[in-house]
């Protein structure tokens, strides 16, 4: 490619003295020194090896060389003020990519408001189901930009960031005929399988989760379904995960009633990974 040995600058002087048929007025009109709009017009004129203006005449008048450059010039002006608008435009329409983390208890119907909200901000969000201690390893890694769990009161690294943004109330269910008498009692509960939507789960959350001395593990929502289903254990879930809805499995009313059955959820991010802004645009529509 040969090099280019003309700036904008000069163009854009040339073009408008052109139009402005002196040297004064079309220094006005770009806010610059008349001297400095002279002398990009005469480098122009050095670097081509011909003159473009008659200097004799007032105002100034376009050789014949002048004439057929002015009207490159032109078109050249009108590509370049395209090709700044769509410069300046490019930073509203490129499409920010997200991943975003959860576990089961995340309410699904939040997820996808937040996915539909974010979409109209031109915001893509890919939605990647795991445990907490998994989602950790990823946004320290930056292989993900935001999690959203339970609440372990602990704490979390020093590189990671945290933010309350709501709770979920839990309870239990089981299937109707799981259970012989109403309310249940905790020794009951006890003594039946508890089936637990963590592969790992956290001491801390254990203590809140936990009653079941035999833990049966399962965190995918087909295979929870079909065993509450098929009686054969009971768990702590969302109210939001409308167990309910399925054959057979209700809501089971224990003597616990709802004394800490609510959990709160937080969302965790890596600080610097996102743009601060459009991190504040996720928290608050979770929020």
């Amino acid at each position: 490619m040969e090099p280019v040995r003309f700036t904008l600058a000069q163009i854009e002087a040339f073009t408008c003295v052109c139009e402005s048929g002196t040297l004064t007025q079309a220094a006005h009109k770009l806010k610059k020194d008349r001297t400095t709009v002279s002398e990009l017009v005469d480098y122009l004129e050095i670097d081509l090896g011909y003159a473009l203006f008659d200097r004799a005449t007032r105002p100034l008048t376009l050789t014949p060389h002048g004439q057929r450059l002015y009207r490159q010039a032109r078109l050249f002006l009108h590509e370049a003020q395209a090709f700044s608008r769509i410069a300046r435009q490019i930073p509203e329409q490129v499409e920010t990519h997200l991943t975003l983390c959860y576990d089961l208890f995340t309410p699904r119907k939040l997820l996808l408001e937040l996915a539909s909200r974010l979409r109209e901000q031109q915001i893509e969000l890919d939605l990647i189901a795991c445990e907490r201690a998994e989602a950790e390893k990823w946004l320290d890694e930056g292989s993900a930009d935001v999690g959203l769990f339970q609440a372990l009161n602990r704490s979390i690294n020093d590189r990671l960031h945290w933010r309350a943004v709501g709770s979920v109330s839990l309870a239990v269910y089981a299937r109707s005929d799981f259970f012989a008498s109403r309310p249940v009692s905790q020794l009951h509960l006890a003594s039946k399988p508890q089936l637990m939507p963590f592969r790992d789960l956290p001491p801390s959350l254990a203590a809140r989760l936990q009653i079941a001395d035999r833990l049966i593990h399962v965190n995918e929502i087909a295979l929870l379904d079909g065993l509450l289903q098929a009686g054969c254990g009971w768990a702590f879930l969302p109210d939001h995960f409308d167990a309910g809805r399925l054959d057979g499995v209700a809501r089971i009313e224990t003597e616990m009633g709802e004394r800490g059955l609510t959990h709160p959820l937080v969302a965790l991010w890596k600080p610097g990974r996102i743009g601060t802004a459009v991190l504040g645009r996720v928290l608050a529509l979770i929020e």
